[in-house]
């Protein structure tokens, strides 16, 4: 049998021997080695021409059941990197409509990013390791880790501090390891730097899982394919950076703005002290119980806190009179809403708050101004602010009046639905109002400031996607 199977290897044929009259012996090559397979057995017959033939006959059909094998391989193999392609394309298009959309990142943005890279790469981790530097968390750039299912942000700093780091422009694949970090053991990881100029960190893949034996044939964990992932996400944090830094400066430019408009109104008139302020708050109150976007509540907020910036064009003795107005004068006042149009109309970004600016002093019966807009004529926007204007006017103390009470206010309101408001928007105002009444039923002290308007200001700018 053993001299069958050398000459089977030889020949790379099967090979029949008759050993008597009423039996023999086979041998068909399944691989030629080293080491080499053989499939052997018996026939109760000699090796005849119709034995051979029999044999010859196993041999070609299990020739056919290899080819067939190596070809389901083969298409797995590449149904595999046609899949891999596909979710790398997904992942890069992903990408890259976050980046058009020019929006401010979050924390929350970047590790749902690492999550899919993760999964697009089959890691048990990936990382962000970041150098502790103030500018970098002033960009909104933070060391983090998405993982499964023991890693920490810890084990990532440690490995950064003991594997051998690559510089700017260049990758690290690590295979055979086994460091014992913590609850788990490093096998393979690839490491990328993160920067422009100047290496700020790195990220970090971790141990990549094998979810079958197709995976990854060439004796190293991590391929070129996961690194040019990693560097797709190193790229994107640093264009984010940056992005988030001009943004924010752009975000404290306005801010200042807003804050130095409404402090150049209140600081003419005491009286109105905190007034915009209020109708801000009062006016995303009432745009939440309409069931509005958030996006639209924050709209409805910052145009409150302009509405009145137009008495900057006011002359103080008509606006710090502190009787009634004569018709002449009135009419002077009534410029504001046009004076204001036109201030915000200049700064660009904020022409979303215009229609609350120009619109908010007319009345649903079409008798307000400046253009005596009628019912839904007026945009909603301007039907809130007319609402809550009028709510902290009638509410707040003036030089000829003592405050009204929130429920005296409230009743005012209802007598002007259909004339000068809007009978849906006054309803979510009274809503609004029971809560507050019911609030200070409970002995809770009124404070007319009803949040920091600096942290309101900026969430709102931040909503609208400044």
């Amino acid at each position: 049998m053993e001299q069958l199977c050398i000459e089977s290897a030889r020949t790379g044929l099967p090979a029949v021997l008759s050993i008597s009259n009423c039996e023999s012996v086979f041998v068909i090559p399944i691989e030629i080695g080293p080491p080499a397979w053989f499939a052997v057995g018996t026939h109760p017959f000699p090796a005849t021409d119709s034995a051979i033939r029999l044999v010859n006959l196993a041999y070609q059909t299990l020739q056919q059941e290899v080819d067939i094998a190596e070809r389901d391989h083969s298409l797995s193999l590449t149904e595999s990197e046609l899949n891999r392609c596909y979710e790398e394309r997904a992942w890069i298009r992903e990408l890259n409509a976050s980046r058009a959309s020019r929006k401010r990142s979050s924390p929350s943005q970047s590790k749902q990013i690492l999550e899919s890279v993760r999964r697009l790469i089959d890691a048990e981790a990936v990382g962000i390791f970041l150098f502790d530097d103030q500018d970098l968390k002033h960009s909104g750039l933070e060391s983090m880790i998405t993982t499964h299912p023991t890693w920490t942000s810890d084990d990532i700093r440690y490995l950064i501090q003991r594997l051998p780091k690559p510089e700017l422009g260049d990758i690290r694949f690590e295979s055979q390891l086994s460091i014992k970090v913590q609850r788990v053991v490093l096998n393979s990881a690839v490491i990328v730097p993160i920067g422009d100029t100047s290496v700020l960190g790195y990220v970090v893949a971790c141990n990549r899982k094998h979810r079958s034996t197709l995976a990854n044939e060439n004796g190293r964990a991590f391929d070129t394919s996961d690194a040019q992932t990693l560097l797709e996400v190193a790229d994107y944090l640093v264009a984010e950076g940056f992005t988030n830094t001009i943004l924010k400066e752009s975000e404290e430019l306005v801010l200042g703005t807003l804050r130095a408009m409404s402090n150049a109104i209140e600081a003419r008139d005491p009286y109105t002290r905190g007034h915009s302020e209020r109708v801000a708050e009062v006016g995303f109150e009432i745009a939440q119980r309409l069931n509005l976007s958030e996006e639209s509540c924050q709209e409805i907020y910052l145009a409150g806190v302009l509405h009145d910036v137009g008495k900057i064009g006011i002359p103080d003795h008509v606006l710090l009179k502190p009787g009634k107005l004569d018709s002449e004068e009135f009419a002077i006042v009534q410029k504001h809403p046009e004076i204001g149009f036109k201030i915000i109309d200049e700064l660009g970004k904020l022409k979303f708050v215009l229609p609350g600016v120009l619109y908010h002093h007319e009345r649903f019966d079409g008798m307000g101004y400046p253009h005596r807009l009628k019912g839904e004529e007026i945009p909603l926007m301007a039907r809130v602010l007319a609402v809550s204007d009028a709510f902290d006017a009638m509410t707040s103390s003036r030089i000829y009046r003592k405050a009204m009470s929130p429920s005296r206010a409230a009743e005012i309101l209802c007598d002007g639905v259909g004339l000068q408001w809007d009978a849906r928007v006054v309803e979510a105002c009274l809503e609004w109002i029971d809560e507050k009444i019911l609030f200070l039923a409970n002995g809770m002290t009124e404070n007319r400031n009803y949040a920091n308007p600096g942290r309101l200001l900026s969430q709102a700018l931040r909503t609208v996607q400044f």
